[in-house]
C-alpha cells in the first residue's frame, strides 16, 4: 500500500468534511496543477493534522512535565492549526506561482501562434507545435501537453479541450485568451485577426503595468527608506549614549536586544523587500543563474573565510593561543591593520573595517562578473533590428534566406557574429532549424531564443512571406519597447536605497566617532561598538542588493551596488577621525 493509498483509506472521513468546509478546494487543486485527486489531498490535510495534534499534545505534556514553562508553548498549542490553514491554503499559493509563470510567457506564445496561423497551420496544430517548444516555453508547453492527451488520447474535440483547460488554468490571461477564441470560432470569427491583435494587446497592457509597478515600488521603498533610517539612527543612538553614559542607562536596551534587532530583524526586513519586489515586478520565465553560482560559489566562502580568520577566530580565542597567529589570519589583521593606520582609526571602528573589506573583496568579483554577463542580454537590441531589415529587403523580392546571407554584412552588435555563422551555414545549405538549435547552445537570453525559434517557424513554416515578418518585427519591436520602459521606470527608484545606505553609514559612524572622543565607560563602549557597528556595514551591504532588484530586476544586479557602497563606507570609515574631530570642535 502506497502512502495516498494509507492516507485516503483510513483518513477519507477527514477529508470528506474538509471539502465540505471548503467546497471550492478541488478547483483549486485542479488549477495549481499538483497531480493529485483532489479527495486524496482533502484527506492528506486531515492526516497531517492528525499527526500535528499527537505532536504538539506530546510536546505540550512533555514540557509540563518538566516544569519548564515558556513562550514556546503557546506556539506549540497552535501549530495544528497553523498546519491546517497552511495546508488548505497550499494549492493556491503553488497556483498563483505558476500563474505568475505563465502569465510573463503567454504574450511570446499568442504571438507564437498568430504567426503559425497566419502561414497556414491550423490552430489546433499551432497548439500542438507548442509542445515541441519546451525550450523557449516552457510553461505554455505543459498546457499544449495537456491538449494534447485531451484531443489525442482521451478522444475530446479540440473546443472542449480548450474550455477545459480554461477552466483548470490559474492564470486569468489564459482564461481570457482561450474563452475568447472559442467564442470566436463558435462565432465564425477571423481567428487569425483575433490572435493578432490579441497578442499586441498584452504587449500594450504591459507597459502599462510597467508605470504602474513602477509608482508601487516608489511607495514599497518610501516606507523601508523610512523604516530603516529611523530604525538604525535613533536606536543605535539611545544605545551608544546607554553604553557610554551610565547615569543614564536603560536596562532594556541591551546588548541582546541590539543584537536581534540589527543582525536579524532588519536584514529580514531588507530580504522581505526583495522577496515583494520580485512578487510585484514583471518576470520573465527565465533566470540566468551564473551571477548567482558565482555570488556562492565565490563570494559568500570568501566573506565567511575572512570573516572567520580575520575577526572571529582573533576575538575569540587566548592572546597566546598559537592557531590565533596563523598565516592566514596575520595576512588578513595585518592588511586591516594597514589600511586603518592610515588614518588612525579608533580600535571600535577596527571590526567594521574588517567587515567591510571581506564584503568588498568577496563581492568585487561577483560583481566584474555580471557586468561581463550582462552584456549577453544586448543581443536582443540586434535581433530586433536585423528583423526590420528583413522585412524591408523581403520586399526587394530575395527569398528568407539569401536576405539572411546579405544582411550578415551589417553590423547587429552583439548577435553580428551569430548571423555571420547563420549566414555562413545558410549559404553550405544547412537547414535554418538546424542552425538555431546550434547557436542556443551560446546564446542564453529568453527574449532572443524565442525571436529566433518564431523568425525559424516563420520560414521553414510560412515561407517567410513579408506579412509574417511584418508581425514577428513587430512584436520584437513591442519586446525592446517593454525593457526600455522597464528600465525607464525603475532606474529613478535606485536613488532611494543609496540615498538611504549613505545616510546610515555617515550618521552612525559620525556618531560613534564623537561619541568615542566623549566617553568616560572606555572599555564598555569600545565592547559595544565593535559589536554593533559590523550591523550596519551588513545592513548597507543589503540596501544595495536591494537596489539592484528595485531597479533592474535581478539580485544579481545588486552585486555592483553592493560593492559600491562598500566602498563608500570603507572612505567613512577612514575619514571617521576628521570627521569626528571636526564635529567635537563645531559643537565645542
Amino acid at each position: 500500500m502506497g502512502f495516498w493509498d494509507f492516507v485516503y483509506k483510513y483518513f477519507w472521513w477527514f477529508g470528506k468534511a474538509v471539502l465540505k468546509l471548503y467546497p471550492n478546494l478541488p478547483d483549486t487543486v485542479r488549477r495549481s496543477g499538483m497531480s493529485i485527486y483532489p479527495e486524496a489531498y482533502a484527506s492528506f490535510v486531515g492526516f497531517s493534522t492528525v499527526v500535528s495534534i499527537i505532536i504538539s499534545i506530546f510536546l505540550t505534556i512533555t514540557i509540563i512535565f518538566l516544569g519548564y514553562i515558556s513562550p514556546l508553548l503557546s506556539f506549540i498549542v497552535i501549530i495544528p492549526f497553523i498546519t491546517f490553514i497552511f495546508l488548505i491554503h497550499l494549492p493556491y499559493l503553488v497556483g498563483s506561482s505558476r500563474a505568475g509563470a505563465i502569465d510573463g510567457e503567454i504574450p511570446y506564445t499568442t504571438a507564437y501562434l498568430s504567426i503559425m496561423v497566419a502561414s497556414g497551420v491550423s490552430p489546433y496544430g499551432a497548439f500542438e507545435r507548442i509542445s515541441r517548444a519546451k525550450i523557449v516555453f516552457p510553461k505554455s508547453s505543459d498546457l499544449s501537453q495537456r491538449f494534447v492527451l485531451l484531443v489525442r488520447v482521451l478522444g475530446r474535440d479540440p473546443l472542449t479541450a480548450f474550455s477545459i483547460l480554461a477552466l483548470r488554468t490559474p492564470s486569468a490571461t489564459v482564461k481570457d485568451l482561450l474563452t475568447g477564441y472559442i467564442s470566436t470560432v463558435r462565432s465564425g470569427g477571423d481567428v487569425i485577426d483575433y490572435l493578432t491583435k490579441k497578442a499586441r494587446l498584452m504587449f500594450s497592457e504591459i507597459l502599462v503595468k510597467m508605470k504602474i509597478i513602477a509608482d508601487r515600488l516608489g511607495s514599497l521603498l518610501e516606507a523601508y527608506l523610512a523604516l530603516i533610517l529611523l530604525t538604525t539612527i535613533s536606536l543605535s543612538t539611545l544605545y551608544f549614549i546607554n553604553v557610554a553614559i551610565a547615569a543614564v542607562a536603560l536596562p532594556a536596551l541591551s546588548g541582546l536586544s541590539m543584537f536581534l534587532l540589527m543582525y536579524v530583524l532588519l536584514p529580514f526586513l531588507s530580504i522581505m523587500i526583495m522577496y515583494i519586489s520580485d512578487i510585484v515586478q514583471y518576470k520573465e520565465p527565465w533566470i540566468d543563474y551564473r551571477p548567482y553560482i558565482m555570488f556562492f560559489g565565490i563570494t559568500i566562502p570568501v566573506t565567511i573565510f575572512i570573516i572567520v580568520f580575520g575577526l572571529y577566530l582573533p576575538s575569540t580565542l587566548p592572546e597566546y593561543h598559537p592557531f590565533r597567529y596563523n598565516p592566514i589570519s596575520t595576512t588578513i589583521i595585518n592588511t586591516v591593520n594597514w589600511i586603518g593606520s592610515i588614518t588612525g582609526i579608533p580600535d571600535y571602528l577596527y571590526s567594521s573595517l574588517m567587515m567591510t573589506f571581506a564584503l568588498f573583496v568577496a563581492t568585487l568579483p561577483s560583481a566584474i562578473y555580471e557586468l561581463y554577463v550582462s552584456r549577453e542580454y544586448k543581443v536582443v537590441n540586434g535581433i530586433t533590428k536585423f528583423l526590420r531589415d528583413l522585412v524591408e529587403i523581403r520586399k526587394t523580392g530575395l527569398s528568407p534566406e539569401r536576405s539572411i546571407i546579405e544582411l550578415s554584412q551589417n553590423d547587429y552588435g552583439v548577435f553580428s557574429k551569430f548571423l555571420k555563422r547563420m549566414a555562413m551555414q545558410l549559404s553550405l545549405g544547412v537547414s535554418l532549424s538546424r542552425i538555431i538549435s546550434g547557436i542556443f547552445k551560446k546564446i542564453i537570453v529568453w527574449r532572443a531564443r524565442v525571436l529566433l525559434y518564431m523568425l525559424t517557424d516563420a520560414i521553414e513554416v510560412g515561407g517567410g512571406s513579408i506579412e509574417n515578418l511584418e508581425n514577428l518585427a513587430w512584436f520584437a519591436e513591442g519586446v525592446d519597447a517593454i525593457e526600455d520602459e522597464k528600465k525607464k521606470s525603475l532606474r529613478t527608484l535606485l536613488i532611494v536605497p543609496y540615498v538611504g545606505a549613505i545616510i546610515v553609514v555617515i550618521t552612525i559612524i559620525l556618531l560613534a566617532s564623537f561619541l568615542g572622543s566623549l566617553v568616560i565607560r572606555v572599555a564598555a563602549y569600545s565592547a559595544a561598538a565593535q559589536a554593533t557597528l559590523p550591523s550596519i556595514v551588513l545592513n548597507i551591504y543589503l540596501m544595495g542588493l536591494v537596489a539592484g532588484k528595485v531597479s533592474e530586476g535581478s539580485v544579481a544586479s545588486g552585486f555592483k551596488h553592493a560593492t559600491i557602497l562598500m566602498l563608500i563606507t570603507i572612505v567613512v570609515l577612514l575619514m571617521s577621525p576628521y570627521m569626528g574631530g571636526a564635529f567635537t570642535s563645531i559643537t565645542g
